[in-house]
């Protein structure tokens, strides 16, 4: 995937490793949550949220229907990230504006709160 390519709401796989903590690590699909602007002033990096194929029943976990990927999956909102480019290895799906604007709804909650 080149990296002008890259669109709000597009599932790709990232490796996140190293890590610290409680961070996701390896490799794993990502939503990228940076808007249109971000993307092409910041055009090395993207923010992004791991996504998760483990059903907590967190509310802000957010159900992916039809990203591309072949088990149910789920954002996890809580951890937001920003990346180099150099992490994507490659493109899983995408994911409709009704879900990408509840993965950023809950991300603005979290850093307003």
């Amino acid at each position: 995937m080149r990296t002008g390519e890259l669109r709000p709401g597009d599932v790709v796989w990232a490796e996140l490793s190293p890590v610290i903590g409680r961070e996701q690590a390896g490799r794993r699909p990502v939503v990228v949550v940076s808007g249109p602007e971000h993307l092409l002033l910041a055009d090395t990096l993207a923010i992004v949220v791991p996504i998760t194929s483990v059903h907590r029943g967190w509310d802000n976990h957010v159900p992916l229907p039809n990203a591309g990927l072949r088990t149910p999956s789920w954002a996890m909102t809580e951890q937001v990230r920003t990346i180099s480019r150099q992490r994507i290895v490659g493109s899983a799906g995408w994911v409709g504006p009704r879900t990408l604007h509840e993965v950023r709804t809950w991300i603005r909650d979290f850093l307003e709160a």
